[in-house]
């Protein structure tokens, strides 16, 4: 099954992102986004009281956490788990950062901002450095749960994790951001021609 194909889905992923500047963007927006969300979804309060609920309360925005790592750990087991202590210490913070004001605001309005803003720049990245639309257009999926796992596996990867698993993906995302470009060259000569 294609969502459970880490390589699948990451060449999916790479052709809407191989351009430098963007996925610099994604690298600080994308984990940001993620962050503004599990601040809102702080809000639903606790299920349940644990040893932890003082760092990590079992609400809203522990569970969705939990519900992506199963799945990021699924798709590729070391990232997965190499993931958890940094998701759980967004999660964390997020609890804290709805807890406390910000910028003079009251933190839900904060977070708002916020998070218009990191999607404002991920469009300025897709549109000025990659120059095509981005892969939300397309695949919600992959925008909405997968963005913030292939962040973490590009920061990965340029730290040297796997790097026979990153040259096979880059010639995947290479050759099919070729087929793209000629696929999109066909459809504007087919149109003048029109």
């Amino acid at each position: 099954m294609a969502v459970f194909n880490f390589e699948h889905q990451f060449v999916q992923y790479g052709q809407y992102h191989n351009n430098t500047i963007n996925k610099a963007i994604h690298v600080i927006f994308v984990p940001t986004i993620l962050f503004t969300f599990l601040v809102w979804i702080t809000q639903t309060g606790e299920f349940a009281q644990w040893a932890y609920s003082d760092i990590l309360p079992l609400n809203g925005a522990f569970f969705f956490i939990a519900t992506y790592l199963c799945y990021y750990i699924v798709l590729e087991p070391m990232a997965g788990l190499l993931y958890v202590p940094a998701l759980l210490a967004m999660c964390s913070y997020a609890n804290t950062f709805a807890r406390s004001q910000h910028f003079g605001m009251n933190p839900q309005p904060a977070a708002t901002l916020i998070h218009i803003a990191s999607w404002i720049m991920q469009f300025i990245g897709h549109g000025a450095a990659e120059g095509r639309a981005p892969a939300l257009l397309d695949n919600l999926l992959q925008a909405v749960v997968l963005a913030p796992f292939f962040v973490w596996c590009e920061v990965l990867f340029s730290l040297g994790y796997r790097p026979n698993l990153q040259k096979r993906l880059h010639s995947q995302i290479v050759r099919a951001i070729q087929e793209w470009k000629s696929g999109k060259g066909a459809t504007v000569r087919a149109k003048k021609s029109s």
